[in-house]
């Protein structure tokens, strides 16, 4: 399996959550971590934060993973 070299590359902040941006350097694979803002169940006050990892290629987005080795992972599977 080609092992990739990952780099944070951006970085988006919203109302719903926070975006992560990682590219892998000389191909068009990228990985999107997406925190969201969850309410509370049953009325009660405030949020719980859920991320998710999703590997897109050239822009679309391919598989959704619930860790960032698992993404890493499967990009990097696709290399070969």
């Amino acid at each position: 399996m080609a092992k990739l070299i990952w780099k944070r590359t951006g970085r988006r902040v919203s109302a719903e959550g926070t975006d992560t941006i990682y590219t892998a350097i000389g191909t068009n694979f990228t990985i999107e971590s997406r925190k969201r803002h969850i309410p509370h169940a049953n009325g009660r006050s405030g949020t719980w934060d859920h991320t998710t990892y999703f590997v897109l290629r050239d822009g679309y987005e391919m598989v959704e993973k619930y860790s960032l080795a698992d993404a890493k992972e499967y990009a990097e599977a696709l290399m070969n």
